[in-house]
């Protein structure tokens, strides 16, 4: 066997190869310094985001100048006038050195893309016959359709105009009935047996004024009648009617989004009035649903939050009206959840949740984002769910999980207020039957692009055991539209789109 020598070269050689590895290895154990502060300084208010969230020019034109302020690096204008409570989001000393801020900034910078990836596009596969559609028009140009909601006991469709301050109420064929005046923008509407239960947001846009209220519409022969029961609320967005400590009478939670201040909680009924009990201080809340989720026979509650710490908050009923917060998801603050729901998509009996990540509100123009779309989670047995499945979709707002077309199978129906319009309309609206199986087919619907659509509900309105949608148009807002498509959805007074389902005929 021939013997192997080693030339003192050689052995040399390789003692630089072993030590320039050993050093390779050393320096990926040791992290940045830019890494080591962000871990610090940014994920005290919401969910630590990553370089790849964003691109550079956002980073650099929009998040940068506002972090600033919060961290008391630049001064907020006006801070003195503000409120006391609001005045104490901006520090009036900063809460790190201009050192430690570049050394974050830099490090943002460095791992950031200059463009965001794009996820490729899907196609339809033709148009769907599944749905008849009705068009449900606006008296007047720019149509601002906040809420729309089924109440499928009186077979009525009910709208909310954020600029007129309405209810419209329509029947079955799509004929305007009533309006009725309720002082300002309206956001949800929780239908009763003996009433409705109306969030009234004071202001349409984002604002911290404690100028909402909740209102009780009652119907009283041929008139309807509205009471405020609740005022000086921060921008409430969503209530539930439900009994929370088993005394026999419904208490109401209310979602106050506010802006930078408002809160989630629930009003106790007291049979003459009501007691307030807050769930969290943090603004916000989008939207709740009320569950068993630990099978104790009490009612808890899930929420959405939206503003801070973005995900999905359950808040564990411990009885005597003490609740108890678990956190379920969380989303870093650039994925803008937008909507949740619950639907059991794979027929096992127990419920998926659906969250939509598509909100692009806080730009001008805003960039396109690989990670919007819809979102499945599962439940565990214990802690946080377990994301299951993901579908990209610019912009996305809503999502619709019904076996719309009977055939033992779940279907997804899901839209975007902030689509990707250059690549055509599809986005605006998107229907795909066997949504959750290898069988997958992707349709889109007659008439999707006459609205922008921001607001959904489900349910069978017209009684024939199939499940009907309708969608609300707020034709004007930010976004990456041309002035052909805003005038359009402006002019085309387009007030809802009821979709009614022909499977059942």
């Amino acid at each position: 066997m021939r013997s192997v020598r080693l030339s003192r070269m050689a052995i040399g050689s390789i003692a630089l190869a072993v030590l320039a590895a050993g050093l390779l290895q050393l320096a990926a154990s040791v992290e940045e310094p830019g890494k080591i502060l962000s871990d610090r300084y940014c994920q005290s208010c919401h969910v630590k985001p990553l370089p790849q969230d964003l691109d550079k020019s956002t980073w650099l034109a929009k998040v940068f100048p506002m972090m600033r302020q919060y961290m008391g690096l630049d001064p907020m204008v006006d801070r003195e006038l503000m409120p006391h409570d609001l005045k104490a989001m901006y520090p009036s000393a900063a809460s790190m050195s201009e050192d430690d801020w570049f050394t974050v900034a830099n490090w943002y910078i460095d791992n950031a893309p200059d463009s965001l990836p794009a996820p490729a596009s899907v196609s339809p596969v033709g148009m769907s016959s599944l749905f008849d559609v009705k068009l449900l028009m606006a008296p007047e140009e720019v149509p601002m359709t906040s809420l729309v909601r089924f109440d499928s006991s009186s077979r009525t469709i009910i709208t909310g105009d954020a600029l007129l301050g309405t209810l419209t109420l329509y029947d079955l064929n799509g004929m305007a009935t009533e309006t009725i005046d309720i002082g300002g923008p309206p956001s949800c509407v929780e239908v009763r047996r003996q009433a409705w239960y109306v969030t009234n947001m004071g202001k349409l846009l984002p604002h911290d004024s404690a100028v909402g209220s909740l209102l009780r519409v009652t119907r009283q022969g041929a008139r309807y009648l509205v009471t405020k029961l609740i005022d000086s609320l921060r921008r409430p967005t969503h209530v539930v009617a439900a009994d929370l400590n088993a005394d026999g009478r419904d208490d109401l939670i209310v979602c106050e989004y506010g802006n930078m201040l408002g809160r989630l909680g629930w009003f106790e009924s007291r049979g003459t009035g009501w007691r307030y009990h807050e769930l969290t201080p943090t603004p916000g809340a989008i939207k709740t649903f009320v569950r068993d989720l630990n099978a104790d026979g009490r009612p808890d509650i899930v929420a959405l939050m939206a503003q801070a710490r973005e995900g999905v908050f359950a808040y564990i009923n411990r009885g005597k009206g003490r609740f108890e917060q678990v956190e379920l998801v969380t989303h870093p603050p650039s994925y803008g959840s937008s909507s949740f729901s619950f639907a059991d998509i794979d027929n096992d009996g127990s419920d998926e949740m659906l969250v939509t990540a598509g909100d692009n509100g806080d730009y001008l123009m805003p960039p396109y984002k690989p990670y919007h779309g819809v979102y499945v989670y599962d439940q565990q047995k214990r802690g946080p769910w377990k994301r299951r499945q993901w579908r990209h979709l610019d912009g996305a707002y809503g999502a619709l999980a019904r076996d719309f077309d009977a055939d033992g199978t779940v279907d997804l129906l899901s839209f975007s207020y902030f689509p990707r319009l250059d690549r055509g309309t599809y986005d605006l609206l998107r229907f795909e039957t066997a949504a959750f199986t290898p069988q997958r087919a992707t349709w889109t619907i007659p008439q999707a692009e006459v609205g922008r659509w921001l607001v959904s509900d489900v349910a069978d309105l017209d009684g024939d055991g199939d499940e009907d949608v309708i969608l609300g148009n707020v034709s004007i807002g930010p976004g990456r539209v041309t002035d052909e498509q805003s005038e359009g959805w402006r002019r085309g007074r387009v007030r809802a789109m009821l979709l009614t389902n022909t499977t059942r005929r």
